[in-house]
């Protein structure tokens, strides 16, 4: 049996979320104002917030930025808590973006991002080169820290104690699902969660049907940086938070309801349509939040009406 090393695995998912927080800052900075000016005019319809908030999430790489910057924006009396709904829901699908770089596997460039980056950061005064560098610099310690956590990973693999956690989530997927909930909560970063699972499914260390379900829970997780954007904000900011979490709460519960025969579609259509393991679970948690998006989309008024009874009775 190999020696787990707990240090170096600490360390790549360090340089793991350092990666995508500089990424993420690094996209702001290109142009903060205009997102912040996108964000509070795309209230005219919920419909085009969702876009919106799709597409700024897939430009700056993270979800709990876009949302904690929706609950900044509530909180400035900039937006409405009705307006952020269709942001909410529309950062949920363009979180996936890191799911899918990590499935593409592009970790060999990961030096090559690194190198270049800091080179172009300590040489360039150039402010479009400058934004570049810190771009490829981003990337390069996201993927330089998940290869370094995935050569320790598969010795974590053959633990006693890791097989028999991965044989009770396989016979238990709801403690699965609560175990993507709390780790996920505990570092604020379904990103770094959901690549590190999908890792782990490349290995073979754990099995799709344990993946799926903690891939869901890791979208409940999340919604824990919302919470802490809001908690010294107004009470629409409040609310903007509750209805993130009560949106990915629905779409887990759907989704855990048809485990089994979700479970096998995805078989059969992995039968056909043959990609590598990491980019499966790419597609699976695109899938959970296209999906979530429409389910809650014709009903979103009545959860708007619910938060507002909820907070009108001091719930």
């Amino acid at each position: 049996m190999n020696h787990v090393s707990w240090t170096s695995i600490l360390i790549g998912l360090a340089l793991f979320l350092f990666g995508i927080d500089y990424l993420s800052l690094s996209l702001q900075e290109l142009s903060p104002t205009r997102l912040k000016k996108l964000l509070s005019k795309c209230t005219s319809s919920t419909f085009k917030a969702i876009l919106i908030g799709c597409f700024i999430t897939c430009i700056i790489q993270s979800s709990s930025a876009t949302t904690a910057l929706t609950v900044s924006l509530i909180n400035a009396n900039l937006m409405t808590f009705s307006q952020s709904i269709g942001i909410i829901m529309g950062a949920n699908i363009g979180t996936t973006i890191t799911a899918f770089i990590v499935g593409f596997d592009l970790f060999q460039y990961a030096s090559f991002f690194l190198i270049i980056g800091a080179f172009c950061l300590l040489f360039s005064n150039h402010p479009k080169i400058k934004g570049l560098a810190q771009i490829l610099f981003g990337l390069g310690c996201l993927f330089y820290g998940l290869e370094l956590m995935s050569l320790h990973l598969e010795a974590v693999s053959e633990l006693p104690e890791f097989i028999q956690l991965v044989t009770l989530f396989t016979n238990h997927p709801i403690l699965a699902m609560l175990g993507g909930t709390i780790t996920t909560a505990l570092i604020q970063s379904s990103s770094a969660m959901i690549a590190i699972v999908q890792q782990m499914y490349h290995l073979k260390a754990i099995s799709l049907y344990v993946s799926i379900p903690y891939i869901f829970g890791c979208n409940i997780g999340t919604t824990i940086t919302a919470f802490l954007s809001a908690l010294k904000a107004n009470s629409s900011a409040k609310k903007a938070a509750l209805f993130h979490f009560l949106f990915n709460v629905i779409g887990t519960a759907f989704f855990m309801i048809f485990l089994t025969p979700f479970y096998h579609l995805f078989l059969i259509l992995r039968f056909y349509v043959p990609v590598p393991p990491r980019l499966q679970l790419a597609f699976i948690h695109g899938f959970f939040n296209i999906v979530s998006t429409f389910l809650v989309y014709p009903f979103y008024k009545y959860m708007i009406s619910f938060i507002e009874s909820c907070f009108k009775k001091n719930c």
